[in-house]
């Protein structure tokens, strides 16, 4: 491949610059306070460190009831046996285990250069359009599993496309157990299965060469399915299958799908910024065209799944409305580039990336409980391979400087990737600090200190001493201070004869843009949050209503 020779200057390996601007993203997040599943993950990895070979054999309290945590984690245990040896090795504080967490960030990108290379001639660019998105910084300053598991993605699929087309077994072999790496992180990472599958096919490699490789995950599988039943009695893998294909928020086919498009866009925000170099006069004025009519759509519609549209004085919120079109045309051109390309190229490698990007998109839509940029993140290397064998293909990447051409996309994606990523930073923060607040204010003016919620905000006040309420055995105590996150799920009601409101507090997190807020229509870890995943727009403030048991 001519890769490097037009991307980068000869001097300077891409192997440098590609994990330099990945730590330079993502090392002002290092201390982020642990948000959303982050706790689940933590908690299991201090219990392996005790009991390796029963990963979830404990009880917690996280959905207002005490269960065990095989029926809470709806995810395989390798991350947080990752998280294990970290918290052994440098300690248990959010630096040292969100520094750990650097490794499978760096695996992805270069990881998506190496697969690049076998897609298009500008393999570098198509890494740099990868850090440049939301939903990559979001989810590698996290501790829960989405990176690791796309990590393990592009590298069993890199080692994949190099065996079959060398002949390789080792590397054959060594892609069959990235495979079943991938799916024990996450188990969406086991369909990588049916997707080589596929692409073998159609390559048409001796069988014979490759299917004993293709089965090793088949293999762990039923072997997974073996062994968690006879720890928790359910194959915990079919049980995360059915929680996912039951469990569903509130919606039907047509706008779980407008929301997925949406969400789609706003994660891969540079597609809308480097629309202008996709498509040509007339694709823009039909997608102009196709932004008004979902905003006129979305106004009709008055609500978007959970979130009203509308203010409480009839005014049309048209700061959301714009950004839901905008973001909604973003994921509309995505599904066209993987169309666009596969009928141009009409090779396994376009056919290898259609599926990738449509099956993670009708699984993240139409399958899974919620939709959610977490969801959308295993789509990611697909589409900016996309996007530059589209560049390639309209002959606007030529000559040594051809990459200048993005270079204003990938600035303006990577500084609203960053703005989201502080704005997730800062809501994770406000979190601690409340329960910091709790803990110093409650402390000696309350019996005992209970809440609800969970999340971070459960992490932090478990570690101050408070309890968890269970809706199911509920035990107040006189005096006994309750916290409640207003903007929390899990939240039950509490007897009015039993407690009296004591006071509010609040905690602004970002004032001018956020991930997830009710009120603004945000819900980047699930659209019950809200129809986007994140929202640029006045945010309110978090409110914590205490109160005290008589």
């Amino acid at each position: 491949m001519k890769t490097l020779r037009r991307t980068v200057p000869n001097t300077v390996s891409p192997f440098l610059i590609l994990p330099a601007v990945t730590l330079a993203c993502l090392l002002p997040f290092i201390g982020k306070a642990f948000h959303i599943d982050d706790p689940l993950f933590v908690w299991c990895a201090r219990h392996i460190q005790s009991a390796p070979f029963n990963f979830y054999g404990f009880n917690l309290n996280w959905d207002g009831c005490e269960k065990p945590m095989a029926a809470v984690m709806q995810n395989p245990p390798l991350t947080a046996y990752y998280l294990a040896l970290v918290g052994l090795v440098f300690g248990w504080s959010e630096m040292a285990l969100h520094a750990g967490f650097l490794l499978p960030a760096l695996a992805v990108i270069l990881g998506t250069y190496c697969l690049a290379r076998n897609f298009c001639s500008h393999p570098f660019a198509a890494a740099l359009a990868v850090v440049a998105t939301p939903a990559f910084l979001v989810a590698s300053t996290s501790v829960m599993c989405d990176t690791m598991m796309v990590a393990f993605w592009v590298w069993a699929m890199f080692f994949w496309i190099e065996g079959l087309k060398q002949n390789a077994p080792v590397k054959l072999c060594l892609a069959g157990l990235l495979i079943a790496a991938c799916g024990l992180t996450k188990y969406f990472g086991f369909c990588l299965i049916p997707l080589l599958l596929v692409y073998s096919l159609l390559e048409r490699r001796p069988v014979s060469r490759w299917i004993a490789c293709l089965a090793l995950p088949v293999v762990v599988i039923i072997l997974y399915q073996w062994m968690t039943r006879r720890l928790y009695g359910t194959g915990l893998m079919l049980n995360a299958v059915s929680y996912a294909t039951h469990l569903r928020i509130a919606g039907g086919l047509g706008l779980k799908v407008l929301t997925g498009l949406a969400f789609s866009g706003g994660c891969m925000v540079i597609l809308l910024l480097a629309a202008p170099l996709l498509w040509g006069r007339r694709e823009l004025a039909a997608g102009v065209a196709a932004m008004l009519l979902i905003g006129l759509l979305v106004v009709a519609m008055k609500k978007v799944g959970v979130f009203p549209v509308m203010e409480a004085a009839g005014r049309i919120k048209w700061l959301f409305v714009t950004q839901f079109a905008l973001f909604a045309v973003a994921g509309v051109s995505l599904v066209l580039l993987a169309v666009a390309d596969l009928l141009a190229q009409k090779t396994p490698a376009s056919v290898l990336l259609f599926l990738w990007v449509v099956g993670t998109f009708v699984f993240a839509c139409a399958v899974n409980w919620t939709v959610s940029g977490r969801n959308i993140l295993p789509m990611l290397p697909a589409v900016s391979l996309l996007l530059i064998r589209r560049l390639e293909a309209r002959e606007l990447f030529r000559g040594r400087d051809s990459v200048r051409r993005l270079l204003g996309p990938l600035a303006a994606s990577l500084t609203i990737a960053l703005f989201v990523t502080q704005a997730d930073y800062r809501l994770a923060d406000s979190a601690r600090a409340a329960a910091s607040f709790m803990s110093r204010k409650l402390g000696a003016g309350a019996n005992t200190v209970g809440f609800e919620g969970h999340w971070g905000f459960q992490f932090y006040m478990e570690m101050f001493g408070a309890k968890a309420l269970d809706k199911q055995n509920l035990r107040l105590v006189a005096d006994e201070a309750i916290v409640i996150p207003l903007g929390h799920g899990y939240l039950f009601r509490l007897p009015e004869d039993s407690v009296v409101p004591w006071f509010t507090h609040k905690m602004q997190a970002s004032e001018w843009v956020t991930t997830m807020n009710v009120s603004s229509g945000a819900g980047y870890y699930s659209d019950a949050w809200g129809p986007l995943p994140f929202v640029f727009g006045p945010v309110p403030p978090d409110v914590y209503f205490v109160c005290r048991v008589r």
